[in-house]
């Protein structure tokens, strides 16, 4: 899925990177299973297309991912979901302390 923009260091939403550790890029299969199975928050906005809220509980996640050299299961939480296009949605997610 080649559904990405190069964004440089600013990222899609024009923020500052922040990461705290390098990345390598990497194409691979993955798949997640949440952990979460409810949420509970508060309502930020509505409309007849959508609704905005905002929670404090971690939303959990499982990832596995199939690379070269094998499969590799990874514990996190969900950080941030975007749609990047009508048919592409970009999640991320930050891993468990090792």
């Amino acid at each position: 899925m080649k559904d990405r923009e190069a964004t440089g260091n600013t990222g899609t939403t024009g923020t500052a990177d922040q990461r705290r550790s390098d990345r390598k890029a990497l194409e691979a299969p993955v798949s997640i299973r949440l952990e979460t199975s409810s949420l509970s928050g508060q309502t930020d906005n509505i409309s007849r297309a959508g609704l905005l809220f905002f929670t404090d509980e971690p939303i959990r996640v499982t990832l596995e991912v199939v690379e070269p050299s094998g499969k590799r299961t990874f514990h996190g939480r969900l950080i941030r979901l975007q749609r990047m296009s009508e048919a592409s949605t970009g999640l991320a997610i930050e891993f468990d302390p090792e």
